[in-house]
């Protein structure tokens, strides 16, 4: 249904309908102000793409493939498609409600008939009523209806993406959306709406603290994403938003100052941390391997011991610049007719497959070294723990006979020299 039409028959709706619902209290234009919600038939209504429950889902899309349009019927598939995914388990069980009691909270529209509160609730409708002969021990007339306020003509836009955030990411409700919705929509409300954190944090029901923080890491995703040459797909940080808690935290640490660390790093170190803690949130280290690198902990981290962390980095930089990717336009260019998150998932696992076993040798070599400098006062321990290495090391492998194991053993022997003659020392004196 065209705007103008969907316009005339929600005003009078709005003005002739018996309400549903009456006295509902919604703070709006700041003031609190009284709204009957009203019966309408959902095919007066549209979705709105940008909600928050998929607003990186659709951000995603339209930035690999096009924008979508609520109001065309073969892209409304692709919006109904994502809140679908959003959350498959709970749909089943909120559509046997609508089926069987009816739509119990009111959602909000605007005047133009966008759904700005309960996107997934008249998705849900429409899809019973759609599907009604799936529904044949229940009388689902009712499902062809959405139970909603009515906003008043010429709401400013700013406003009712304060209202939708209100209701949509208020304390109790951002638990059940991704992740990563939180972070994009603080982001939006600054960037677009102008918001300043004071406004959001009063929206999302968060401390100011926490919303500065949250653009923060928002920021290093989006700063991940330019990385890869993935501007703007979201979806390719998916399952990784601990990593970037984690990052946020540390790098803010360094950048105070720490006296956890051993040496005199500056910022151009900082990008190199940055650089690297980003390669391996692309292969998805997590949890105490990732914090490994980074944390500032003298005793645990890679980065604070100023030796470890230089040839931790030399050997990093090395395997990771021998590996030559396709550019994003490149892969576009060869494969026009192809799934481009499929094409996306195969880069990064075929980068993963390249680097994958290095990334794991050169995190577990720098955790070993780590572990011998906490234990340097403890000499029998080390002693001990290098001639069991030795002693593993498989001589019939034709990788022994190379000419950098031959400079590591004269190497070792010329140090096991050196602590020979401090032992013979010790004990003529």
């Amino acid at each position: 249904m065209e705007e103008v039409l969907r316009i005339q028959k929600l005003k009078e709706i709005n003005n002739y309908d018996e309400p549903r619902m009456t006295g509902i209290s919604i703070t709006f234009e700041g003031d609190v102000q009284t709204f009957n919600a009203y019966k309408i038939p959902l095919e007066y209504l549209i979705y709105n793409k940008y909600n928050a429950r998929i607003g990186s889902l659709i951000k995603s899309y339209e930035k690999q493939y096009r924008p979508l349009n609520a109001e065309d019927p073969n892209d409304i598939v692709i919006i109904e498609k994502f809140l679908w995914q959003s959350k498959p388990d709970r749909n089943n069980t909120t559509m046997q409600s609508l089926v069987k009691v009816g739509q119990q909270l009111y959602g909000i529209v605007t005047d133009k008939g966008v759904i700005i509160d309960g996107n997934r609730r008249a998705f849900l409708l429409n899809k019973i009523y759609r599907d009604r002969e799936k529904w044949e021990n229940h009388n689902v007339d009712h499902c062809q209806y959405f139970i909603a306020v009515i906003l008043d003509a010429g709401a400013d836009p700013r406003e009712i993406s304060k209202l939708e955030t209100i209701y949509q990411m208020g304390e109790d409700e951002k638990l059940d959306y991704n992740p990563i919705e939180k972070y994009l929509r603080c982001k939006d409300l600054r960037d677009i709406y102008k918001f300043k954190p004071t406004d959001i944090a009063e929206m999302m029901v968060e401390k100011v603290s926490k919303i500065e923080e949250w653009l923060q890491i928002m920021q290093l995703m989006d700063e991940y994403l330019q990385y890869l040459e993935y501007d703007g797909i979201y979806t390719r940080l998916e399952k990784r938003e601990g990593q970037f808690v984690d990052l946020n935290r540390f790098l803010k640490k360094y950048q105070r100052g720490v006296s956890e660390v051993d040496w005199g790093y500056k910022e151009i170190d900082l990008a190199d941390l940055k650089s690297v803690c980003f390669d391996y949130i692309r292969a998805q280290y997590e949890g105490k391997e990732f914090r490994l690198i980074a944390q500032a902990n003298k005793r645990e981290s890679i980065f604070c011991k100023g030796e470890v962390w230089n040839e931790f980095l030399d050997r990093h930089t090395e395997k990771v610049e021998s590996v030559k990717e396709k550019s994003i336009d490149q892969i576009r260019e060869e494969n026009p007719d192809s799934d481009f998150t499929k094409l996306l998932e195969a880069r990064d696992n075929d980068w993963e497959e390249q680097v994958g076993k290095n990334l794991e040798e050169n995190l577990r070599l720098s955790q070993s070294r780590v572990e011998d400098i906490n234990r340097a006062d403890k000499p029998l321990e080390l002693l001990t723990k290098s001639r069991d290495a030795l002693r593993s090391i498989d001589t019939d492998a034709d990788t022994f006979f190379d000419d950098a194991v031959s400079i590591l053993l004269k190497e070792i022997n010329k140090i096991s020299f050196e602590y020979m003659k401090l032992q013979r020392r010790s004990h003529d004196s």
